[in-house]
Order: structure tokens, then C-alpha cells, then sequence
């Protein structure tokens, strides 16, 4: 007889928060280089010191609009099956 699956559920609130704080402060520490390799991007180069002219907007911050409005499309339409919702039913 096989034994009967039981899902695995975080035994404590505390878990579930130092599991969510991990994964964000490892995704933010990634997009640190991400948005220095772009710091440049979409600045003119002015004369041979190579002083840079910023437009009042730059490229990084027209990416993290962009980033900011996928995700919330994302958890906005998110229709994911609720598994321990289901098993208290």
C-alpha cells in the first residue's frame, strides 16, 4: 500500500518570513551589478575628459518601471491553486 501524500507546509509563520526576507535580500544584492553595468547606458559622452551629461531619466530607471509594473501584472492575475486552503476545507 503506498503511503499517502501529506504536503509539506511551513511549521511556523517565522519560517515562511526568514524564507521570503533570504530570497529578497539575495535578488536585490543581484540587481546591484545588474543596474551598475547599466549605469551609463543612454548618457552622452561630453568632450575628451569623458564627463558624462545625464539626462534628467536614465535608462536604469525606465527598466525598474518597467520591472515594477511585469511584477505587478504578475501577482495581480496570479491564479495559482491554493493547495492549504484546500486541505483545511
Amino acid at each position: 500500500e503506498r503511503p499517502q501524500y501529506t504536503p509539506a507546509y511551513p511549521l511556523s509563520e517565522n519560517t515562511v518570513l526568514v524564507i521570503q526576507q533570504l530570497f529578497s535580500n539575495l535578488l536585490s544584492a543581484l540587481f546591484i551589478p545588474f543596474f551598475k553595468a547599466l549605469r551609463t547606458v543612454g548618457t552622452q559622452g561630453v568632450g575628451k575628459a569623458g564627463v558624462y551629461e545625464r539626462p534628467q531619466y536614465t535608462f536604469s530607471f525606465y527598466l525598474l518601471i518597467v520591472l515594477h509594473a511585469f511584477a505587478t501584472v504578475f501577482f495581480a492575475t496570479f491564479n495559482g491553486r491554493y493547495l492549504r486552503y484546500e486541505q483545511e476545507l
